[in-house]
């Protein structure tokens, strides 16, 4: 089949990477390491990537899951932080305050490729609220035929069931592809069996090894190319 479903990444890939996602992350370390009495925070920032207030590249924090997390809190702990840990993150979620700045041009390039009859779709670590405040102020409510968010009772990335409700609109996974700028993005295409996974070298893409994507892009402005090029030959 062909080609018919892109499938964006969020934050590093169409916008750029949301410092208030550092902001809730430390505060989650922080709060976690108060809960269950934690002594040592600073080798939890060490082991989880956090340097000077910031997500170290290729660390947990910058490219790990809540899972990866919960391991590190776990070991320090002696105990299952898994349900306070996950219910926590969810709150901070609810109460960020997300800084939607578009990088320049993409608004075109998701509009290009609307008009030339693909459909797109958005797969993010957000949820709900924070994809719905994204789309309201880069008013592009009308571009994206599917949006799919976590909400911490569903699967995440790298998990391809968090694809599931492609599958329940009668997508075919070889008319999909994905884009995004972390490693999480690529296999969550590869252990989907999408047609296709692309890196991008924006966001956390610098950093990213993408050994297992398709193509590696400098820009998502550099898709329409990609795809005119590689697959309509």
């Amino acid at each position: 089949m062909a080609l018919s479903w892109i499938m964006f990444d969020k934050d590093g890939t169409l916008i750029q990477f949301d410092q208030s996602w550092v902001k809730i992350g430390i505060q989650l370390i922080d709060d976690v390491c108060y809960h269950f009495k934690i002594k040592n925070k600073e080798d939890i920032y060490q082991k989880l990537g956090v340097i000077d207030k910031q997500f170290k590249e290729g660390s947990i924090m910058a490219s790990g899951t809540l899972e990866d997390m919960i391991g590190i809190f776990n070991q320090f702990a002696n105990q299952d932080t898994a349900n306070w840990t996950s219910n926590r993150s969810q709150e901070l979620i609810r109460q960020r305050v997300p800084e939607n700045i578009m990088y320049t041009g993409v608004k075109e390039m998701l509009e290009r490729l609307k008009n030339e009859g693909y459909h797109l779709g958005i797969v993010t670590s957000d949820n709900d609220e924070g994809v719905t405040q994204f789309l309201k102020q880069t008013d592009t409510e009308g571009l994206f035929e599917c949006v799919i968010s976590t909400n911490g009772d569903g699967y995440e990335k790298p998990d391809s069931r968090i694809l599931q409700p492609l599958w329940d609109k009668g997508i075919k996974k070889d008319e999909v592809i994905i884009v995004g700028d972390t490693d999480n993005d690529i296999l969550t295409g590869k252990n989907a069996h999408l047609l296709l996974s692309i890196g991008v070298r924006t966001g956390l893409g610098q950093a990213a090894q993408f050994e297992e994507a398709d193509f590696v892009i400098d820009s998502v402005n550099e898709l329409p190319n990609v795809l005119s090029n590689r697959i309509r030959d």
